[in-house]
């Protein structure tokens, strides 16, 4: 069984390539 501190570290993880995706996305779009 997986134990919490390994779920909490990936959705944590990847929660923040989203913002990151999120605000690079918002930053190009500013561009054009």
């Amino acid at each position: 069984m997986i134990s919490l501190p390994v779920i909490y570290g990936l959705a944590a993880t990847c929660a923040a390539l989203l913002l990151v995706y999120l605000v690079y996305a918002l930053l190009r779009a500013e561009e054009f």
